[in-house]
């Protein structure tokens, strides 16, 4: 019964695994920030790639004809 009175010291949480979730997420935003490649296949990958347009100007003389309409 010596023992009973006698408080074991709390030992200390190790937190590594806090931190290394903590300098992946700064690290993953730091380089979205600066890189614009990586910025662009995070974007690519939330919202799909982007559609690209290819833009013919109609033909001269063309035109919709509203001068003949009255």
């Amino acid at each position: 019964m010596g023992k009973l009175g006698k408080a074991e010291k709390p030992k200390k949480k190790k937190r590594r695994v806090r931190k290394v979730l903590f300098l992946l997420i700064v690290g993953g935003a730091g380089a979205l920030v600066l890189s614009e490649d990586v910025r662009n296949k995070a974007l690519d990958a939330l919202f799909g790639s982007e559609e690209e347009f290819q833009y013919s100007p109609p033909a001269p003389g063309s035109g919709n004809g509203d001068s003949t309409a009255s």
